[in-house]
Order: C-alpha cells, then sequence, then structure tokens
C-alpha cells in the first residue's frame, strides 16, 4: 500500500511538472503586469512613427471636412456654405462641401498638401466635382524650427526610447530569473530548518540534562528564526507556481545565454541612451547659433498656388501669407528660450552619464570578483561539510553517534551545497547585469 502510493504521488508530481508555467510564459506574464515596460514599449512606438516621418519625405495624411450648404437664408438667393453639419433651421438644405485635404510631403521641414473641394447634392443625390481654378497646392513651413537640429531631436529621441525599451525589458527579463532562482534557494533552505527543528525537538523532548536542553532549546529558538525570516523573505516569490523543472529550464537558459555571448563589444560609447545624448548635444550645439529666434516676429510662412486658374498672372495664382507676432511684453519667456539654445544641457548631461555608466560597471566588475571569492570560501565549507558528513556516517554506522546527529550533519552538508549553488546563481545574473551595461541583445528583442 505504501509503495503504491509513492507512486501516484510520484506521477501526480510528474503530471504537475509537465503542465507548469515555462520561463517564457512567466516572464511574459510579468512583462504584461510591468507598466514601466508598457510605457516604455508605447513611447518607442511613438518614437519610431516620427523616425518614419524624416526618413521618408513622402508621408501621407488624408481628412476630411464637411460643411453644409443652405440657401433661403441668403437674400440675394445664392447658396450659403456655414462650417460644420447643419440639420434643420431656416433655409433649405441643398447638400454638403466636402473637402478631401492631403499632407503629403514634408521636405526640410515644410508640409506640402493638396485640397480637392466637391460637393454632395442631397436632392439628387449627385457630385459636383471641383471645378479646376478650386484646385489648390499649399505649402506651410514653421519659421522657429531648424531642420536640422530637430532631425537630430528626434533620432536622440528615437534613441531614448529605444533604450528605454530595452533595459525595461531585460530588467524585468533578469529580475524573473533572479525570483526563480531565489525561490529555489528558499524553498530548500526552508525544508532544511524545518527538518531542524523536528530532529532538534526530538533531541530535546529525549534529554534529561537541563544544560544539554538548555543548549537545544536556543538552537531550536535559532532555527525558528532564520525559518520565520526566509519565510517572509519568500512570501513576495510565491506569485507563480514554483516547479524543479522551470528552476532548471531557467538555469539552463541563462548558462546558453552567457555562452553565447563571451565577446560582446564593451564600447560604452555604443550604449544607446549615451547615443542619444550625443545627438542631443549636436543639436544643441546648432541651435546655440540661432539663439536669436525667439525674438523673431514672423513665425511661420504659407502658401497657396492655384496652378489651374484661367489666369496667366502668376499673382493671382498664389497666395502667401506670413504669420506675424510680436510680444511687446512678457515674464521673461523669450530670453528664457534664448539661453536655454544657448546652454548646452546636454554635453554636462553626457559627461555624466558616462561618470555613472562607469561606475555601475565598476561596482558590477567589483561584485564579481567577490563572488569570486565567495565561490572559493564556499568550497572549503562544502568540503569540510562533506567529510564532518562522512565521518559522522562512519561513527553511525559503528553505532557512536545517534540517527539524529547524522541527519543534522546531513542538513549542514545540504546547506553548504545550497550556498554554493546560490553563490553560482548570483555570478550568473550579475553576468547578465554587465551584459546589460553594454546593450548586449541577451534575449532577442532589441531593434
Amino acid at each position: 500500500m505504501k509503495k503504491l502510493i509513492v507512486l501516484v504521488i510520484t506521477l501526480l508530481v510528474g503530471i504537475l511538472n509537465l503542465f507548469g508555467m515555462t520561463f517564457e510564459e512567466l516572464y511574459e506574464q510579468n512583462l504584461n503586469k510591468s507598466s514601466s515596460y508598457t510605457q516604455a514599449e508605447l513611447n518607442l512606438r511613438g518614437a519610431e512613427l516620427d523616425m518614419n516621418k524624416i526618413d521618408k519625405f513622402f508621408v501621407p495624411y488624408l481628412g476630411i471636412s464637411v460643411d453644409t450648404v443652405k440657401t433661403g437664408i441668403d437674400p440675394f438667393g445664392k447658396g450659403t456654405t456655414i462650417g460644420g453639419l447643419v440639420f434643420g433651421g431656416e433655409g433649405t438644405l441643398e447638400g454638403f462641401r466636402i473637402s478631401l485635404d492631403v499632407n503629403f510631403l514634408e521636405v526640410w521641414g515644410a508640409q506640402v498638401g493638396l485640397s480637392f473641394p466637391f460637393t454632395l447634392n442631397t436632392d439628387e443625390w449627385t457630385i459636383d466635382t471641383p471645378e479646376a481654378s478650386e484646385l489648390a497646392i499649399s505649402l506651410s513651413r514653421d519659421l522657429t524650427i531648424i531642420d536640422r537640429a530637430e532631425r537630430l531631436k528626434t533620432e536622440s529621441t528615437y534613441y531614448d526610447a529605444l533604450s528605454k525599451y530595452y533595459l525595461a525589458q531585460t530588467n524585468e527579463l533578469i529580475t524573473t530569473i533572479e525570483d526563480i532562482f531565489t525561490r529555489h534557494y528558499n524553498e530548500r533552505m526552508i525544508q532544511t530548518y524545518q527538518d531542524e527543528i523536528e530532529i532538534l525537538n526530538q533531541q530535546y523532548n529525549s534529554s534529561t540534562d537541563e544544560d544539554e536542553k538548555e543548549n537545544l532549546e536556543k538552537q531550536i529558538l535559532t532555527a525558528q528564526k532564520s525559518l520565520a525570516t526566509l519565510r517572509a523573505s519568500n512570501a513576495p516569490l510565491e506569485y507563480f507556481e514554483y516547479t524543479d523543472e522551470l528552476y532548471n529550464q531557467t538555469k539552463n537558459m541563462v548558462e546558453r545565454i552567457i555562452n553565447k555571448n563571451q565577446n560582446y563589444p564593451t564600447n560604452i560609447e555604443e550604449r544607446l541612451d549615451l547615443k542619444s545624448l550625443k545627438l542631443q548635444e549636436e543639436a544643441s550645439e546648432i541651435e546655440s547659433n540661432f539663439w536669436f529666434i525667439p525674438y523673431l516676429p514672423f513665425n511661420t510662412i504659407s502658401v497657396s498656388m492655384n496652378p489651374f486658374k484661367d489666369t496667366n498672372d502668376l499673382k493671382k495664382k498664389m497666395s502667401i501669407s506670413v504669420g506675424f507676432q510680436l510680444p511687446i511684453l512678457d515674464k521673461g519667456e523669450r530670453k528664457l528660450a534664448s539661453d536655454t539654445m544657448k546652454t548646452n544641457v546636454a554635453a554636462l548631461t553626457y559627461d555624466e552619464s558616462i561618470i555613472e555608466v562607469e561606475n555601475a560597471i565598476r561596482k558590477l566588475e567589483t561584485n564579481r570578483r567577490t563572488l569570486n571569492y565567495d565561490i572559493k570560501i564556499n568550497q572549503i565549507d562544502l568540503e569540510n561539510a562533506m567529510e564532518n558528513y562522512n565521518r559522522n556516517k562512519e561513527l553511525s554506522e559503528q553505532g557512536y553517534i545517534t540517527r539524529e546527529q547524522l541527519k543534522l550533519s546531513e542538513i549542514a552538508l545540504a546547506r553548504a551545497q545550497l550556498v554554493s549553488e546560490k553563490t553560482q546563481n548570483d555570478i550568473m545574473t550579475n553576468e547578465l547585469r554587465i551584459m546589460q551595461q553594454y546593450y548586449v541583445d541577451i534575449w532577442g528583442d532589441i531593434n
């Protein structure tokens, strides 16, 4: 009967492992719950749209505007166009004047478009196409925009968004790995303390010596304290179903990532965030030469041309308008805008960021060295625990020590193995953090 129960339990565990959560599923789950990743993804999509606009001069936009044509409200009996859609009221609804406005080019900061108005008659439901003279090509340009600087700033924004997307993604990846590794260590270590407390309680109950009982009570309390600390540490990690298969899968995956990326470039100037700042610095240098722009009264220029108008007079075919705005008094906004253009803050930020990155890498490399020292220390502790266990095993077989004492030495050996395994896992996650500093494609989803 006992063998049957063990067999059933084994089969159930095997089934649970078979249908347990995979690392990819857990990682995707954590990504979907991450506000920083979601925001970074949205920002990247917006930056990509802006990059497409500057990379492709043909940028089609189509808009429709509708006005209402009515008669009976004009004393001359002519149709009157009223803005927007009008239903009811005085007059007779004659139809709708619909204008297709197309912006299809962006060249050197200027937008080129086409206006194509036509009328929809509601009486006979016919369409009156516009006369050739009503077709207009328009060009508009914001005079306050420095095209080269705007392009550099757009590229800068794109690399900054891509950097934040990469960091949000890899942070979630490495954190998920760390959660699984820590959960494995906690689960195993909790079990050792539970076993230890059970054995110590047995020894305490069977002991008749008061000094020995006092010593055992102290050991029990110490073990209970460690157990409570571990359970508290493990509680935030119980958001996912842990299995040995999940741990082994994660560990094998991390080892493959590290083995695959043995010789990655270590030039920090190629970091996406630093490339973004460098482009911003170039844009600031250009803008500093145009510090007077905030004081200009002219801010926009628009040119409209009717190329099919029946006239040879170019002046009648074309109209030009220039936006004019001259603030007489302000509270210092124009001076602040001018001073901002003169001051190359991006250059200062770049220098500061270089120092921050170097310090972060230095800290991780120091951690790598200390972890390697820990590995050597752990190896000595593990060898001592193994020797102690083997010695106690022989003494137990000869009847010199109890089975409980042998079990305690076995628990000490298991803990030494867990500590050594944890240090090895910490070394691997630290390596991933170092790779992250150099923007290594550790997961395969960086642009």
